[in-house]
């Protein structure tokens, strides 16, 4: 709870304080949309993710702990009424950590593949396959929402739940594999023990702009 002021005369000046702490950005990452296109028979969106390693976790980095980066993206159809969401929500998880030797870094990604780099990458970029491309209507107006949340997890305790539904990851099928990959893919933002979050709307755009390669 909030303390009362002893002297009503400071209120305006902590005011100004506050919305100035408001104002001000309390972390770099940030998402820009660049693209959402149809190479093929699936609308992909290309986005890059700025300062993906917010320097509140760079400590966590540099002390062997990990970071996970949720992306979650939605294509919704631009409607008079109430707007629909073409697609479920698709959702990737990655996990920054130091690797074994050395100062590099791994990312770790929920479709099954790890990256080593010598840095972090700023920005990230990244090209998520959103549905296939049958669902969009060229006379119609569509956009794409992205939320990314960095944070912490508390992973001994993700693992002894994969474990239970899975199986030992050592022990693992192909089978308990293609599970533990998704069990870590639909992590939930209440999962993060603490973590900072940004979003971003793209602009509406045709159906028939949507379809071009």
């Amino acid at each position: 709870m909030r303390a009362p002021f002893s002297n009503r005369s400071k209120a305006p000046a902590a005011a100004v304080l506050f919305i100035a702490l408001c104002a001000s950005p309390a972390t770099g990452l940030e998402v820009v949309l660049k693209g959402v296109r149809t190479p093929a028979s699936v609308v992909t969106a290309t986005i890059d993710i700025r300062d993906p390693l917010p320097d509140r976790f760079k400590k966590l980095i540099d002390d062997g702990g990990a970071l996970h980066l949720r992306v979650e993206m939605e294509l919704w159809e631009s409607r008079p009424v109430w707007d629909r969401l073409v697609y479920p929500a698709i959702v990737r998880v990655f996990r920054l950590a130091r690797a074994v030797s050395g100062r590099e870094i791994t990312i770790g990604d929920s479709a099954g593949t790890t990256r080593t780099y010598p840095a972090v990458p700023n920005p990230m970029l990244l090209a998520i396959e959103l549905g296939q491309r049958s669902r969009i209507v060229a006379t119609a107006r569509y956009y794409v929402r992205v939320v990314a949340t960095a944070g912490t997890l508390a992973e001994r305790d993700a693992d002894d739940v994969g474990d239970l539904v899975f199986g030992r990851e050592s022990e693992a099928t192909g089978l308990g594999s293609l599970g533990r990959t998704i069990f870590r893919t639909v992590i939930k933002v209440s999962d993060y023990l603490q973590s900072v979050s940004t979003e971003t709307t793209g602009r509406r755009m045709s159906g028939s702009d949507l379809l071009k390669p």
